[in-house]
């Protein structure tokens, strides 16, 4: 069954907690208005039964199937942009969002980005050298939050902790937002315990506009938008209509 609850969250960042120990996530906090959410960004896979790691341990060696395939363009172009700023801030579910911003990274025409230009990136190591995703996402996530006039857009599945029977009740933010949007990351193609949120059109991406002049309703040359895509390793990019592993 596809993701129930696939959408677009518009908004501003205005705080960040960077993948450090043990964990699973990158998490940003966005405002809108006057509600706050949280996006919990996959950089480490959870497979049922292999162990977590701690990367402040030098002893510590990652488990080399969990790394996650990543992409990043930092001067991201695309006809999808113009759709993406007439959506309204907040979040838009998948029955407002135009067909244009149900992203497929496997289907979509002409393609989001090439796809075989992903590649395996830790989520962070101890050399700083640049070459772990908190150096790929991190100076752009800061430098969004200290603009304001840039804005986040973030696909992916919504959550609400409150009233759920699965809440994540780690104090990630002060005051920690209770609603957000995580699988940030291609929804098809699994064959493992995810398989039953597989399906078409429902991928997750995360876009950072940076506006370089004026703000309209439309990209403007001097904008820079900063795109990046997530997909796990065990996920394969040949599914059938269903989005399911062919």
């Amino acid at each position: 069954m596809p993701l129930s609850d696939y959408g677009l969250l518009r908004g501003a960042v205005i705080n960040v907690l960077p993948f450090k120990k043990i964990g699973d996530h990158y998490n940003i906090e966005v405002s809108v208005a006057k509600q706050i959410y949280r996006i919990a960004l996959d950089v480490y896979s959870t497979l049922k039964g292999s162990p977590k790691f701690d990367p402040q341990d030098s002893g510590a060696v990652w488990d080399e199937d969990r790394l996650l395939l990543f992409y990043k363009n930092t001067q991201y172009s695309h006809p999808i942009l113009t759709t993406l700023l007439q959506t309204a801030p907040g979040f838009t579910n998948r029955a407002q969002l135009p067909v244009a911003l149900q992203l497929d990274y496997v289907r979509e025409q002409p393609a989001l980005f090439p796809l075989s230009q992903m590649t395996v990136v830790p989520p962070k190591q101890t050399d700083n050298d640049g070459n772990d995703l908190n150096d790929d996402i991190n100076p752009w996530i800061q430098k969004a939050m200290n603009n304001p006039q840039a804005e986040i857009f973030v696909f992916g599945d919504f959550f609400n902790d409150t009233g759920s029977s699965n809440p994540d009740t780690h104090p990630y933010f002060n005051p920690d937002p209770q609603m957000g949007v995580h699988d940030v990351h291609m929804n098809q193609g699994d064959s493992g315990s995810e398989k039953k949120n597989n399906g078409p059109g429902q991928d997750g991406a995360l876009f950072l506009r940076f506006i370089g002049g004026a703000a309209s309703a439309a990209p403007a040359p001097a904008d820079t938008w900063v795109a990046m895509f997530f997909r796990f390793q065990s996920q394969t990019i040949n599914t059938d209509s269903s989005g399911n592993p062919t």
